[in-house]
């Protein structure tokens, strides 16, 4: 079972020729005359397109009996977002009040539909979701912490009020005035030398820290949230930096 939608082979062929960044993270490359497979921006010499088959991850790839390449060394990558799309991640937490559509990215030079590929394997949902759960976790501190709603609502972008409270309650199932009886865990996708890794916390400390391909994850996320009566959203938290020194 894939791991997420591969695009169309000859895109992904055109990619692993013109060594394209872009393509980081999207698909592996596979050369069956050699048993190794590959990052798209390896600097190998290019095989013949049907000497190729495509795998969405490494662990796809090795399970079909592939090696790594000495060149390009794809397990060191595992799980990294690629150069092309740091920019854009730094952007995003440092303000997560922005709402960038899918013509900025293009503007950009990213290509929208790459970009939500990345997110919809690494976060589980599109860049645009992404956004709004970075905007409603901010306002979820804010309100917690002394700000009114309308205040919260309209610092992180909604136009209306009905709106945020619309969107609030149908991603954390309480009203936005309950905020401030009401904990939550920040989680956040972190690279580590050992693959990436997903990070929890409260403003108490860190209570999550486990890899992303864990088998029962979402099992286990389930469980935190119950025993610490806390709803889960992605942003950043000032513990996470314990993590990373």
């Amino acid at each position: 079972m894939q791991a997420h939608p591969l695009p169309e082979k000859e895109v992904m062929y055109q990619a692993l020729v013109r060594k394209d960044s872009q393509f980081e993270g999207i698909f592996f490359a596979a050369i069956k005359t050699t048993g190794i497979f590959c990052r798209p921006t390896c600097r190998a010499r290019k095989p013949k397109p049907e000497n190729v088959e495509y795998f969405a991850s490494v662990k796809e790839a090795m399970d079909h009996g592939y090696r790594p390449c000495k060149v390009c060394h794809p397990l060191q990558m595992k799980g990294r977002a690629p150069e092309w799309l740091q920019g854009l991640l730094q952007e995003v937490r440092d303000n997560p009040e922005a709402r960038i559509k899918d013509w900025q990215l293009e503007s950009r030079g990213l290509n929208a539909s790459r970009v939500r590929r990345w997110f919809q394997k690494h976060y589980g949902m599109t860049f645009q979701a992404f956004q709004r759960m970075l905007r409603l976790n901010q306002a979820f501190g804010q309100i917690k912490y002394g700000e009114r709603v309308t205040d919260a609502a309209f610092q992180n972008g909604y136009d209306s009020l009905s709106g945020f409270g619309e969107t609030f309650k149908k991603t954390t199932g309480f009203a936005p005035s309950r905020s401030r009886d009401k904990a939550l865990i920040t989680i956040t996708r972190m690279e580590t030398p050992l693959g990436p890794m997903l990070a929890g916390a409260t403003q108490e400390g860190i209570c999550l820290l486990e890899f992303t391909d864990r088998r029962m994850l979402e099992t286990q996320l389930e469980r935190l949230k119950k025993l610490l009566k806390a709803e889960l959203l992605p942003g950043e938290n000032p513990h996470f930096a314990e993590l990373v020194r």
